[in-house]
């Protein structure tokens, strides 16, 4: 699964290194690459529920096999682009093919991990997202160096060849290795499997009552509340995600495989943090704090990034280190928390309404940090903007899921009340 998701965050992120010398071979503007870049998400919006409601059919190892697949062969396809139109509709259907992945991922893991081990095994997981980065860096450092030209294709279509293949072989991989579940995992014992239905009853003995009332799903404010956190999580995620190759051309790092060498350090850096402050984390029942903390340190490092990042080479490498670090710890702590807050028989369709209502941040921050480009001259203003958004996150965090469950625990007493 760690696998997967570094080769998904390779085919859905690798633009943003592409973006180095596809921009000026296609004559693109930004406002063009911010909306080809974005629109991946509105493909992811349009299709994680179905998704969801696939897997529980067919179950996790057909579904995320021709999720792989399909993706994979999006990508591919994405080396022959030759007008916005063509880039526009790829990127969107690569969005369509991988929208049930990862609500389908943090699914699948509960049904192995306990609430003990779920935030930590999580992190290391979603760790897979600042590797891939690792992995575009150095490759598509070395590809648009060293392979522009041969065979008459520009570098950036050689890149988006190259990192797209291996997806596809992993995805045949997994239908043949991949378990549906402890239930079907042959290299399970029938005693291991016993541990792992042992641990899940503690956590039933153990967990505090879910407090999203007796609403139906759609008008349980507490899901709409976590769809906007995690809305404001991702609007700083993507700024960073998709424009950290050009910040670094603009700090003065150098040529293509020198960004790539020190977007792959900064990555390396930012795995670390992440997965250090999530255990560290996991260590307590809690995770709501610590998830506000996390995104308190992107805020401050993405605001630290408007003002550095001409002027210091250094200052600009340690504020994308630490916001790569506090964006990986927020997301990763993040989906520890609608498991807390709602009800277990409603998680498989909140999920990935969650999921799929915020990555319209993953839409609208691309495109307007390109608009606000063109417009300005300048990256600040959206980056000042995602960093706005971040505060909105932080207060919800710490103010808004008190008052929201407080709320509904009282109305559900009254209503035990009346009943009585």
């Amino acid at each position: 699964m760690f696998g997967l998701w570094m080769l998904a965050w390779v085919d859905r992120a690798n633009v943003a290194f592409a973006k180095l010398q596809m921009l000026s071979d296609l004559h693109f503007s930004e406002t063009a690459y911010g909306l080809g870049a974005g629109l991946f998400f509105l493909g992811y919006v349009f299709l994680s529920v179905p998704s969801a409601i696939v897997q529980q059919r067919i179950g996790a190892r057909r579904l995320i096999s021709m999720i792989a697949i399909g993706w994979g062969a999006a990508s591919i396809a994405m080396m022959f682009v030759k007008s916005a139109g063509m880039f526009y509709a790829l990127r969107f259907l690569l969005g369509v093919f991988e929208a049930g992945f990862y609500p389908g991922v943090i699914l699948y893991f509960n049904q192995w991990f306990p609430a003990k081990r779920r935030t930590r095994n999580f992190s290391i997981f979603h760790s897979a997202a600042l590797c891939s980065t690792v992995a575009v860096s150095l490759s598509g450092g070395f590809v648009l160096e060293h392979m522009s030209g041969m065979w008459g294709l520009a570098g950036w279509r050689w890149m988006f060849l190259l990192q797209a293949i291996p997806t596809v072989l992993l995805g045949g991989v997994a239908l043949f290795v991949l378990p549906d579940g402890p239930a079907t995992a042959r290299w399970l014992s029938d005693a291991e499997r016993r541990l792992i239905l042992d641990d899940f009853a503690q956590d039933r003995n153990h967990a505090l009552p879910p407090v999203e009332g007796s609403s139906p799903l759609m008008a349980n404010p507490m899901l709409w509340l976590l769809a906007g956190i995690y809305f404001c999580i991702l609007a700083a995620n993507t700024a960073l995600g998709f424009f950290t190759p050009t910040i670094l051309r603009e700090a003065g790092f150098g040529g293509y495989s020198a960004i790539g060498n020190a977007l792959a350090a900064i990555c390396v850096l930012g795995a670390i943090g992440n997965i250090a402050f999530s255990a560290f984390a996991s260590r307590y029942r809690d995770v709501r704090w610590h998830c506000a903390i996390a995104a308190l340190v992107t805020l401050t490092s993405v605001v630290m990034l408007v003002f550095v990042w001409h002027s210091s080479r250094p200052a600009t490498f340690a504020a994308l280190v630490f916001g790569v670090a506090g964006t990986g710890a927020g997301v990763s702590l993040f989906w520890q928390l609608p498991a807390r807050f709602m009800r277990e028989n409603t998680l498989s369709f909140g999920v990935p309404l969650i999921s799929s209502v915020a990555n319209i941040a993953g839409f609208l921050t691309p495109w307007m940090t390109g608009y606000l480009r063109d417009a300005t001259g300048s990256y600040a203003s959206g980056f000042i903007a995602a960093a706005g958004v971040e505060v909105i996150a932080v207060v919800a965090l710490v103010i808004g899921i008190p008052l929201v469950a407080r709320r509904q625990q009282s109305v559900c007493g009254s209503c035990a009340n009346a009943t009585e």
